[in-house]
C-alpha cells in the first residue's frame, strides 16, 4: 500500500502519470476505477491535456492499495481536495472502468458528463468506442 503526497512529474495519457517519490525515483501510477482514451485514440490527446491542466507539476495525495501486472501504482488521486479520477469522468475524459469498479459515484457522473454532451461524449456516435475495445481492435 502507497499513501503519499508526491510531485506529478509526467502525464502519459488520460490515467497514466509518473510521481517522483522521496528518493527521486519515478514511480507510475494507473488512475483507479477509471479508463481514459489511449492517446492514438479519438479524444486520447485531449484527455491527457485535461489531466496534465488538472494536475501537471503539482503534488498530489495517492491512496494506492494495489498494483498491477504491469507494476503500475493503481490510486485514487486527491488534488486540493478533489478526487480526480473521478473529476476525469465529471469532465468526460474517461469511462468509469466497470471491470473494477463497484460504487455508483462515477457511474452518476458519467451519466451526467453523456447527458450535457461533455468532452468525449461531444464526439460523434462512431468515434466514441470504451478504451478496452479500442486495445482490442488494435
Amino acid at each position: 500500500m502507497l499513501k503519499e503526497i508526491l510531485l506529478v512529474v509526467a502525464i502519459i495519457d488520460g490515467d497514466t502519470i509518473k510521481v517522483l517519490d522521496h528518493n527521486h525515483d519515478q514511480l507510475k501510477v494507473r488512475l483507479a476505477s477509471i479508463d481514459a482514451p489511449e492517446r492514438k485514440q479519438p479524444f486520447g490527446r485531449k484527455s491527457a491535456m485535461m489531466l496534465a491542466d488538472m494536475i501537471g507539476n503539482e503534488k498530489v495525495a495517492l491512496d494506492c492499495p494495489s498494483q498491477d501486472r504491469y507494476n503500475r501504482w493503481i490510486c485514487t488521486i486527491h488534488y486540493e481536495g478533489v478526487d480526480i479520477n473521478k473529476q476525469m469522468v465529471e469532465m468526460g475524459g474517461a469511462w468509469v472502468y466497470r471491470r473494477y469498479y463497484s460504487g455508483t459515484e462515477y457511474i452518476t457522473a458519467e451519466d451526467q458528463a453523456k447527458a450535457s454532451k461533455r468532452g468525449l461524449w461531444g464526439l460523434s456516435e462512431y468515434e466514441i468506442t470504451p478504451p478496452w475495445e479500442w486495445r482490442r481492435q488494435h
